[in-house]
Formats: C-alpha cells, structure tokens, sequence
C-alpha cells in the first residue's frame, strides 16, 4: 500500500474531539471545584474550642451535600468520558448538546448549596425535589448528546457495531429513567430519594 494512501486512511480514522474533551474536563474541573468553596464557618475572636467543634459538627448537612455532588459529578465525568471514547469527530448538534451539559455541570454547587442549608429545615423535602430534578435534566442531556453522536455513524469511530451502539442507548435510557423515577420518589420521601441516588453510585460503579 503506498505511504500517501496509508497516511491518507490513518488521518482519517485519527479521533477529532481532542478539544472538546480538554474544554468539557475543564469545565467538570470548575464544577468539583466550586462544590467545596461554600463549606466553611466564619471565625469568631472569641471562639472556644467546644464552640468550634461545635460549629464543624453543625456543617454536617454541607459536608453531606458536597459528598453526594462530588460523587455525581465524578460518575458524569467518567460517563462523559466513555461515551466521548466513541466519538470520532463532531459536528455543531454534538458541540451545542454538549455545552448543554457542561451548563449544568458547571452550575451542580446551586443545587448542591440549596441542599446543604435547608436538609436541618422544614423545606427539606423541597430542597430534596429540587436536587434530585436537577441531576434529572443531566441525565437528559446525557441522553441528548449521544443521540447527537449516535444519529449519523460518521461522528462514531470506525468499527463500533451496531450492538454496542444499542447497548449505550439502552445505558442512557436506564440512567434517565432511574434519575426520574428518585427525582418521583422524593415528592414521596426525600430521605429515600437521597438512599436511592447512593444505590445508583454503586450500580455506575460497578
């Protein structure tokens, strides 16, 4: 086979999407990151050590938020990541789906603040609807860029068959509907909503 060909057909099959990764692992960078900015306490001159300790224990609804959040983001992250290791080029519908998932990645500390100060109140279950919605659009968005991928196998890597494209979607799918249904849960019981997004942890993980 002459070099020039050779050249010609590994350019081809070369992936594109070096920059829209960098760019989206930036963007999940900033959403971990400003997850922990709002956990503190402001100092107080006349502080005591029980009153300081006092003041940590009470952070726990914050420390409990932030956990949660962190390990949403860090499974969107790895998610994103598998499904971009298919991915062999983009076109605008893939970009524009993509920055909308990157809009509400960056934005996960709203939430994340929402829950922490209002686990301890009586707005607790409204905080936990709230939350639970929100990683609800996620998993839309989720589902909308790889329909964006999907939709024309020119965008895919060469040799991805048709089983395993259908096994990502049936993938996506599952991850929708389980978000919707916790997100349907904590209109019912928001502490079971919480549970329940700790079992999907262990379901993605595995």
């Amino acid at each position: 086979m002459p070099d020039n060909h050779r050249n010609s057909i590994e350019k081809e099959q070369q992936k594109d999407t070096s920059r829209i990764e960098a760019f989206s692992d930036g963007i999940f960078c900033v959403g971990i990151t400003l997850l922990a900015l709002d956990i503190g306490i402001e100092m107080k001159n006349n502080e005591t050590n029980e009153g300081l300790w006092h003041s940590l224990i009470a952070l726990w609804p914050k420390y409990l938020a932030y956990i949660i959040s962190f390990t949403n983001i860090l499974l969107s992250w790895i998610g994103h990541h598998s499904l971009f290791k298919n991915f062999r080029n983009t076109d605008n519908f893939v970009m524009i789906s993509n920055g909308l998932l990157l809009l509400l990645i960056a934005l996960v500390p709203f939430p994340t603040k929402t829950l922490g100060l209002y686990l301890r109140t009586g707005a607790f279950k409204a905080s936990v609807i709230f939350y639970t919605g929100y990683f609800v659009l996620i998993s839309v968005a989720f589902r909308l860029l790889w329909h964006a991928a999907s939709r024309n196998n020119e965008l895919l890597i060469h040799g991805i068959s048709e089983i395993k494209i259908k096994k990502i979607t049936r993938t996506e799918n599952i991850g929708l509907l389980c978000n919707a249904s916790i997100f349907a849960v904590a209109f019912i019981n928001p502490w079971a909503a919480l549970i329940l997004s700790f079992v999907m942890w262990v379901y993605w993980i595995i």
